[in-house]
């Protein structure tokens, strides 16, 4: 009896024993998942920080470079443009506009005579007398001239410096420039009719609609005019 006693009693202590192993081994696991979790948090943060950091610099190191190219392009732009250097200048019976100081010295050729350069050389550069046909009523930034009995010469204005829009038909006009072939675009020649349409010319939709094709005409690219004033 008395031993078997003693086996039912070491029989329930290694019972507890066993309980109190498994007890402390699942609270060490807790422990350990709890220091894992932790553990896997805290480089998740500290991965998000650096990351983030990274984003930061690399977001500066961005508007730093897009700053870069902004100043470059406004300095670009500031040095691609020329300040007018003559706007409205008394030139006894002219007034001066545009670039360069030019007088009228009796040395200018007829447009006849510029048309017939261009069909010879390809070209022309220098001084021209002419006659003003139309001038671009949206800002007085372009012109054209008779050329005897053909098709007008349009003048653009270097830099797009302009002329008064009220300057009238058949006023006399001294011109420094090149006259060269160039190619206006279908877009363009649209924009010229509009620009007379403004003009008070009828432009019927069929002159629109005529316009197909680039075109190739001679034009003249004015550095400085002198226009005769109305007495």
């Amino acid at each position: 009896m008395e031993k078997y006693l003693y086996s039912s009693q070491t029989c329930k202590l290694r019972t507890e024993l066993q309980l109190l192993k498994i007890t402390i081994f699942v609270q060490n696991f807790k422990l350990m998942n709890r220091k894992l979790i932790w553990g896997l948090a805290l480089v998740g943060m500290l991965g998000f920080a650096s990351c983030g950091g990274n984003n930061d610099a690399e977001a500066e190191q961005n508007d730093a470079d897009s700053t870069a190219v902004d100043t470059t392009m406004v300095e670009t732009d500031m040095e691609e443009e020329t300040p007018l250097a003559f706007n409205g200048v008394a030139k006894g019976d002219y007034t001066l506009y545009g670039h360069s100081e030019i007088e009228a010295s009796g040395d200018e050729i007829s447009a006849e005579e510029m048309m017939q350069s261009v069909a010879d050389n390809g070209g022309f550069e220098g001084k021209v007398k002419v006659t003003i046909d139309e001038v671009c009523q949206k800002a007085g930034c372009w012109i054209t001239f008779a050329n005897g009995d053909k098709e007008s010469v349009r003048v653009f204005f270097r830099d797009h410096f302009t002329i008064p829009t009220e300057t009238a038909s058949g006023t006399e006009a001294i011109l420094l420039g090149q006259a060269v072939m160039d190619t206006l675009t279908v877009d363009f020649q649209k924009h010229l009719l509009d620009d007379a349409a403004e003009n008070g010319e009828e432009v019927a939709q069929s002159e629109y609609d005529a316009i197909t094709e680039d075109k190739t005409e001679t034009t003249f690219d004015c550095e400085a005019i002198l226009v005769k004033n109305v007495e």
